[in-house]
C-alpha cells in the first residue's frame, strides 16, 4: 500500500511535469504570427538548453607536460572539473575520465583565472565565490584524488584572494594574493600543494599602495604597480625588482593613461606590455631594459590591441588579438600561423568545422610549446583541439553536439554616425524566420567602462532571445572601451545624455534598416546597463514597451560612497559620474539617479537583484521597486539571497531567464517555453 501510495504521487507528480512542460505560448506579435503559420520559425529550444547543458565539456587546458587536460563540466547537478590523459583526448566519457565536483566558480576575469594547473602536472587550484560578494576563495585539488577533500588555501569568509601564477617547473608552488591582514590592499603569498603550506611574500604597505604583483619569467617576484599617492588618479609607479630586494622604476603611468605589463624577463632584460601612453589606441610594445628604449610590435588605427600571447615560460609574443568589428587573430610568428591555418583545413576536411573560423587561437600551451589546444570559432560554433605541432596530429576534444541546422542567428556587427558625428559600433542579431520588422531587444553592456563583443552563435542568452523572435541589439555607447582613449573620455559627464543617445539612436538605426518594429520595442540591461534601462524610460527616448533592469544603478552617490574597499579607480567614476565630495556634482548626480525621477516610469518593469551584491546594493533596487509600487505602476521583482552583482548559479539563472522569457513574451508578443522540468530539480 505504501509503495502503491508512491507510486500514484510519482505519477501524479510526472503528470504535472508534463503538462507544465506543455504550456509553451505561441508569439501574439504579427511578424511572428505571419512566420509561425508559414512554418519559418525554428524549433522552440527549451530553456534549460542555454543555462543547464547536462552535455557541456569546454575551456580545456594542457598540462604543462602535456599529459593531461583539464576541463569544465557538469558534475552530478552542478559545475565541477574533469581530468583525462592526452593520451585518450578523444575520450570524453569513459574511464579515463576523472571529475571533481566544484560547485559554480568565481567570475571569470574577476578574480584572476578561474582554474589552472599547477606547474607539477598534478593539481589544480581554482577559485569559488560562495555568496556572490566577491570575496573569492581559492582551493587546490589532486587530479589524481578526485575523491579526497580540496586544500582550502585560504577558508577565511569575508576575505577575498585569487590566483596570480604557478611556481617553478616541476613544482608544487604557485602565488595568490590576498587582503586578509588589509581589506583595500593585496599582500602577495607563495602556497606549496605538496606540503600544503603558505609563506608570505610581500606586503602592501609603507609608502603607497601596491596595485598588482608580477611574477616574472624565473618565477620569482619580479614587478609591481604602485600608487604614488591615498587618492585614486595619483600617478602609478611600474616597478621591477633588483636582485638585492630593492625597486627600480620602469614607467610612470598617469590618471588616465594605461601600461600593462605582460611579461617580465629581467635576464634577458626585455618587458612586454600593453600601453595607450602617448597614443589614442593600445599598442602592443618591447621594453629594452638596458637602453630604455620601447619598440612597437603591433597596434592598430581604428581599435585597441586586445591581447597578446606569449610561449608558456620565457620568450616574445607570438600573437595578439583585435576586434574591430568581427574579431581577428594575428600571428607574429609565422611558423606557428602556418601550423594553426594547417590544422584548420585538416579540421574542416573532417566535418569538424561548418566553415572557414573567423578567428583560431591557441587557448592553452604546453610547457615544450609544440601540443597545444587550438579553439576555432565560426559563426555557429566553437571547437577545441588538441594539436601537436612535431606530429601533426590533430584530436577533436569538444564533443559532437552540432545543433540543427538554421537554429541560431549570425551576430554581425554594424556601426553608425551619433547625431555629433561620432562613430558608434555595436552587433546586431536577427531572429530566423521573421519577414521585416521584428519585436527589438536593446541588450545594453554595464561597465560603462567595458565593451559588448562578437559571439558564435550557440547557446548564449542573445540566441535565447533570438530563438524566442527578437532581434537583439548591442551598442558599444561612447565611455566604452575597446575603441580609444578619445572615445572612452567621450563619455565624461554624459551618462545620462549623450551616452543614453547613443543606444536610443542605435534603436533608431535598427529601425531604418528595416530590423526592428519601433512599436514593440524593450530595454535590457545590467549594472550600468540596469541604471540605462532605467534612464531610457524615463527619458522616453522611444516608445519602449517595458524593461528589465538587472542590478541596476539608481542612486550614484550611494553606489560611490558604498563600493568595495579592494576598488582603486574612483578617478574614473569622478570622471564618468562627478565627485561626490563635491556638493555641486554630488546634487547633479542625485539629480541624474532614476530614484530621483522614478514617477515618470510608466512601462512594465521587472526589477532583479542579487542580496550579496557589493557593487551595487540591493537598496538600489528595494527602492526602485517600492516607490513604483507606491505609485502604483506595474513592476516585478526577483531577489536571490545567495547571488551578488551577477547570478552565477545555474538554478537561479533558469528561475531569471523564465521570467525574462514570460515577461518579453507579454509586452512584446515573442514566444515562450513556458514551464522547464528543470525547474524542479533540487537546490
Amino acid at each position: 500500500m505504501r509503495l502503491a501510495s508512491r507510486w500514484m504521487a510519482a505519477a501524479a507528480a510526472l503528470s504535472a511535469v508534463l503538462a507544465l512542460g506543455a504550456c509553451a505560448t505561441a508569439p501574439t506579435d504579427p511578424a511572428l504570427v505571419a512566420a509561425q503559420k508559414g512554418g519559418a520559425l525554428p524549433p522552440l529550444v527549451p530553456l534549460r538548453r542555454f543555462v543547464a547543458n547536462v552535455d557541456y565539456v569546454d575551456g580545456h587546458a594542457l598540462s604543462p607536460d602535456a599529459k593531461k587536460l583539464l576541463w569544465v563540466q557538469v558534475v552530478g547537478t552542478d559545475i565541477g572539473l574533469g581530468v583525462r590523459p592526452t593520451a585518450d583526448a578523444a575520450d570524453t566519457t569513459g574511464p579515463v575520465v576523472k571529475t571533481f565536483a566544484t560547485g559554480t566558480l568565481g567570475r571569470p576575469f574577476v578574480s584572476g583565472p578561474t582554474y589552472s594547473w599547477l606547474a607539477d602536472s598534478r593539481h589544480v587550484a581554482y577559485i569559488k565565490d560562495f555568496s556572490g560578494d566577491e570575496n573569492t576563495q581559492l582551493f587546490v585539488v589532486d587530479s589524481e584524488q578526485p575523491d579526497a577533500r580540496p586544500w582550502a588555501v585560504t577558508p577565511w569568509p569575508g576575505v577575498r584572494s585569487t590566483y596570480v601564477a604557478r611556481g617553478a617547473a616541476g613544482s608544487t608552488r604557485f602565488f595568490f594574493t590576498t587582503n586578509r591582514r588589509d581589506r583595500a590592499s593585496m599582500d602577495l603569498f607563495e602556497g606549496d600543494a605538496a606540503t600544503r603550506t603558505v609563506r608570505e611574500v610581500a606586503r602592501s604597505e609603507g609608502d603607497g599602495r601596491v596595485l598588482a604583483w608580477m611574477i616574472g619569467t624565473d618565477d620569482q617576484l619580479a614587478g609591481r604597480t604602485r600608487q604614488l599617492g591615498s587618492a585614486d588618479g595619483s600617478d602609478v609607479a611600474i616597478e621591477l625588482k633588483n636582485p638585492d630586494g630593492s625597486w627600480r622604476l620602469l614607467r610612470t603611468v598617469k590618471a588616465f593613461d594605461f601600461f600593462w605589463p605582460h611579461r617580465i624577463d629581467l635576464g634577458s632584460g626585455k618587458v612586454w606590455a600593453m600601453t595607450n601612453i602617448g597614443r589614442d589606441k593600445a599598442a602592443l610594445v618591447e621594453i629594452d631594459l638596458a637602453g630604455r628604449s620601447e619598440r612597437v610590435l603591433a597596434e592598430d588605427g581604428e581599435v585597441d590591441l586586445d591581447s597578446a600571447q606569449y610561449p608558456p615560460r620565457q620568450g616574445a609574443p607570438y600573437a595578439y588579438g583585435i576586434e574591430p568589428g568581427l574579431p581577428r587573430f594575428v600571428y607574429l610568428d609565422a611558423a606557428l600561423g602556418a601550423d594553426v591555418a594547417q590544422a584548420v583545413q585538416t579540421a574542416r576536411s573532417r566535418g569538424w568545422l561548418d566553415s572557414e573560423p573567423v578567428l583560431t587561437r591557441p587557448s592553452s600551451v604546453a610547457e615544450d610549446s609544440r601540443r597545444m589546444v587550438l579553439r576555432a570559432v565560426t559563426g555557429d560554433e566553437g571547437v577545441e583541439m588538441l594539436l601537436d605541432r612535431d606530429t601533426q596530429q590533430l584530436t577533436r576534444l569538444t564533443p559532437q553536439r552540432k545543433p540543427d541546422p538554421g537554429l541560431f542567428s549570425p551576430v554581425e556587427p554594424f556601426s553608425f554616425k551619433a547625431s555629433d558625428g561620432l562613430t558608434v559600433h555595436g552587433y546586431v542579431v536577427r531572429p530566423r524566420g521573421v519577414k521585416g520588422p521584428a519585436p527589438l531587444v536593446i541588450d545594453i553592456h554595464g561597465g560603462p567602462w567595458g565593451r559588448d563583443r562578437w559571439q558564435a552563435a550557440g547557446f548564449t542568452n542573445t540566441q535565447m532571445l533570438a530563438n524566442r523572435g527578437y532581434a537583439v541589439l548591442h551598442v558599444n555607447y561612447r565611455g566604452s572601451t575597446g575603441y580609444g582613449r578619445a572615445f572612452m573620455l567621450a563619455g565624461a559627464h554624459e551618462y545620462n545624455r549623450r551616452m543614453q543617445s547613443d543606444i536610443a539612436e542605435a534603436a533608431q538605426w535598427a529601425i531604418d534598416q528595416g530590423i526592428a518594429d519601433p512599436k514593440r520595442m524593450a530595454v535590457f540591461g545590467a549594472s550600468f546597463g540596469g541604471f540605462s534601462v532605467l534612464a531610457q524610460l524615463i527619458q522616453k527616448r522611444h516608445d519602449y514597451r517595458c524593461g528589465i533592469d538587472v542590478v541596476g544603478v539608481a542612486n550614484w552617490p550611494r553606489v560611490i560612497e558604498n563600493w568595495p574597499p579592494f576598488w582603486r579607480n574612483r578617478h574614473y567614476f569622478a570622471m564618468t559620474f562627478g565627485d561626490v565630495e563635491k556638493p555641486a556634482e554630488r546634487a547633479e548626480m542625485l539629480a541624474n539617479s532614476p530614484i530621483s525621477q522614478i514617477d515618470r516610469i510608466t512601462a512594465p518593469l521587472l526589477v532583479i537583484h542579487g542580496s550579496n551584491d557589493v557593487r551595487v546594493l540591493r537598496q538600489d533596487s528595494d527602492d526602485v521597486v517600492a516607490e513604483l509600487r507606491r505609485l502604483g505602476r506595474p513592476v516585478q521583482y526577483m531577489t536571490f539571497a545567495d547571488e551578488g552583482h551577477s547570478v552565477r548559479k545555474w538554478r537561479n539563472r533558469l528561475a531569471l531567464w523564465r521570467e525574462v522569457e514570460d515577461t518579453l513574451a507579454g509586452c512584446l508578443g515573442g514566444r515562450s517555453n513556458g514551464f522547464d522540468f528543470y525547474q524542479l530539480m533540487p537546490r
